[in-house]
């Protein structure tokens, strides 16, 4: 009677055990803090007096004040415009030509939109990256583009995208400041948690006490490999499969006994 009491015993740890691959990881993540982001992140100091930090202000943060045409598409931008095609094909000649028409409705809506959004306008993909201020009049049947330096559309950019340290939040001030600790030599950056303020402004421009800095992705850490949780669960679930047979031992055990 004992020996089947073992048995039984033995059987029904056993099948808790077997699909601990299967709860042990949904407990880990039930417990455990937010995931970690899936870049690292590093802080550089840029300044519009000097012409490559220009460039690099422009080419990290200028989409915050334009856009590339290229993105007026059914493919890049998912339904978000009426006619990208004739839309797309108004602010080409306008960059090329300096003005444009059009009288599809579609279109003047969107050009009214994307006027209201961005401040200048560029082919991303182009011969050579002009940027251009952008105009829309006549209820958007007129596009104007005129030619513009780049120092001007970083100064747009950092006027009008640029964080201003002191107006964060404790915790976004937190964020910022792990970033710009593992910023300097050899640092890998620092890699927030999901969830940490200000995580969801990156890439960003920052300025604090006077110095602006431009925060970007720098190391990319892939997800590759199955977790923790997971090897330890299959552990688990192979002690089960030998509990599950020693038990059926057991139970053969006491029956030849009787």
């Amino acid at each position: 009677m004992r020996l089947r009491k073992l048995a039984l015993l033995l059987a029904v740890v056993g099948l808790v055990c077997l699909p601990a691959p299967v709860y042990l990881p949904a407990l880990a993540e039930a417990t455990s803090p937010p995931p970690q982001t899936s870049q690292s992140y590093r802080a550089e100091t840029v300044s519009l007096a000097n012409q490559s930090d220009v460039e690099t202000i422009v080419s990290r943060h200028g989409r915050t004040v334009s856009i590339s045409v290229h993105q007026v598409s059914h493919r890049y931008s998912a339904g978000e415009y009426r006619a990208p095609n004739e839309t797309r094909e108004a602010l080409a000649t306008a960059m090329r030509n300096g003005t444009a028409r059009t009288t599809a409705a579609g279109a003047q809506a969107d050009l009214r939109a994307i006027a209201r959004n961005n401040t200048f306008v560029h082919e991303a993909y182009g011969d050579r990256e002009q940027y251009y201020r952008l105009s829309v009049e006549e209820n958007g049947s007129l596009v104007t583009a005129r030619n513009v330096t780049l120092q001007r559309v970083a100064n747009t950019t950092v006027e009008r995208g640029a964080y201003s340290y002191e107006r964060l939040s404790p915790e976004a001030r937190e964020t910022v400041d792990r970033i710009l600790r593992n910023s300097s030599g050899d640092d890998f950056g620092y890699r927030p948690r999901v969830n940490d303020a200000f995580v969801d402004r990156f890439p960003a421009l920052v300025e604090k006490e006077g110095t602006l800095h431009s925060i970007t992705a720098y190391v990319h850490v892939d997800g590759f490999g199955v977790g923790g949780a997971f090897v330890v669960g299959l552990g688990v679930a192979g002690v089960g499969a030998v509990l599950i047979l020693v038990g059926g031992v057991v139970y053969a055990v006491a029956r030849w006994r009787e």
